[in-house]
C-alpha cells in the first residue's frame, strides 16, 4: 500500500477535517480527496462520513488508525536512523551468520565491543548453512556472515579475509594412548568426532580421502560448542581449528596435538552483499565486525 495514502488517512483522522489536513500536508484539497478516495476503493470502505463540522471516522477507520500510525512511525524512525545512524544510541537489530568457530571465538569479543560502544543494539546470530548463506545475504535475511570459504565461490558477494587458521587435534589430557604427539597409524586407529558438513568442516576428511584413508567417526555433532563434556568423559579425538581448540584449553583438561599429516591452512573471512545504496547502519556493522575480529 502507498505510504502517501496512509499519511493522508492519518492526517484526516487526526484533524477530522479535509481542509485542515490539506494545509498540514501542503496539498490541495482536491488532492487529499483524490488520495482518500483511492484508499477507500482499496479497502472497500468509506472510512470517513461527512458531518456538519468535518468528517467522522467509520468503525474500520478507528481500527486502522493505531496500526497505520505505528507503521508510519516505524518507517520514519528507520529512515531517520539510516540517514543519521548513531551506534551509541541506536536500537537497530543486526543479523550475523557465524560458523561454529565464530560462535566460540569471535562472538564473545564482538558482543563485548557492542556492549561498550553500542549498548542498545540487538544482535541476532544465525548458524551458517553453506548451501544457504549466499541466498540469505542477497535477500537481506542476514547482514553479514563470517566463516571459512577457502574452497567455495560466491560470485554475488563481497569478501575480506579476517585471519588464517589451521587444524589440530584435541584429546583428553589423561588419554591412555595419546600424549604429546600421534602417528598417522594411531590417529586412524582412534575413534573421532566429526562436524556435520553443513557448517563447512569437510577439509580433514577430504585430505585423508586423497591420501587413501578414512577416519572412524564415532560421533557427529552440529558444531564444536557441544564438545566440552565429551572431551572430559571420553577418549574421542576431535580435529578442529586452533582458535577453537585454544578455547577448550582454558575450560577443560585437554591436550592439543599436531596432526600427523599435512594440511594447508585456511582463511576465515567476512562476506556481505554490496548494495548500490548501502545503508549507513549496515556499513558501520560490517566495518565493526572487520575491526573487532581481524585482531584475534
Amino acid at each position: 500500500m502507498d505510504l502517501a495514502l496512509i499519511r493522508v488517512f492519518i492526517c484526516v483522522y487526526e484533524t477530522k477535517n479535509i481542509t485542515k489536513a490539506a494545509d498540514i500536508l501542503n496539498l490541495s484539497q482536491p488532492s487529499v480527496s483524490y488520495n482518500l478516495n483511492r484508499l477507500r476503493q482499496q479497502l472497500h470502505n468509506p472510512l470517513f462520513e461527512r458531518t456538519q463540522y468535518g468528517v467522522e471516522p467509520t468503525k474500520l477507520a478507528h481500527e486502522l488508525y493505531p496500526v497505520f500510525k505505528r507503521a508510519i512511525c516505524d518507517v520514519e524512525i528507520a529512515i531517520d536512523e539510516a540517514l543519521n545512524f548513531n551506534p551509541a544510541t541506536s536500537t537497530k537489530v543486526f543479523r550475523l551468520g557465524l560458523s561454529d568457530i565464530g560462535e566460540i571465538c569471535l562472538l564473545p569479543v564482538l558482543v563485548e565491543y557492542l556492549q561498550r560502544y553500542a549498548p542498545n543494539i540487538k544482535l541476532e546470530i544465525e548458524e551458517i548453512k553453506i548451501d544457504q548463506v549466499e541466498k540469505w545475504l542477497v535477500e537481506g535475511f542476514i547482514d553479514a556472515a563470517v566463516f571459512n570459504s577457502t574452497h567455495l565461490a560466491f560470485h554475488q558477494l563481497e569478501y575480506e579475509t579476517l585471519f588464517q587458521e589451521r587444524y589440530v587435534a584435541l584429546v583428553n589430557c589423561h588419554h591412555p594412548r595419546i600424549h604429546e604427539q600421534i602417528s598417522l597409524q594411531d590417529y586412524l586407529a582412534e575413534s573421532h568426532v566429526a562436524i556435520k558438513s553443513t557448517t563447512g568442516h569437510t577439509q580433514v576428511d577430504h585430505v585423508l580421502k586423497l591420501l587413501g584413508y578414512q577416519r572412524n567417526i564415532a560421533l557427529e555433532v552440529p558444531h564444536f560448542g557441544v564438545l566440552q563434556g565429551v572431551l572430559d568423559r571420553t577418549e574421542l579425538v576431535v580435529t578442529l581449528p586452533m582458535r577453537a581448540a585454544a578455547q577448550y584449553l582454558n575450560q577443560a583438561n585437554v591436550n592439543v596435538i599436531e596432526l600427523p599429516f599435512d594440511m594447508t591452512g585456511f582463511f576465515v573471512g567476512i562476506h556481505w552483499f554490496s548494495q548500490s545504496n548501502e545503508p549507513v547502519a549496515r556499513q558501520w556493522f560490517i566495518q565493526t565486525c572487520k575491526k573487532v575480529m581481524s585482531v584475534l
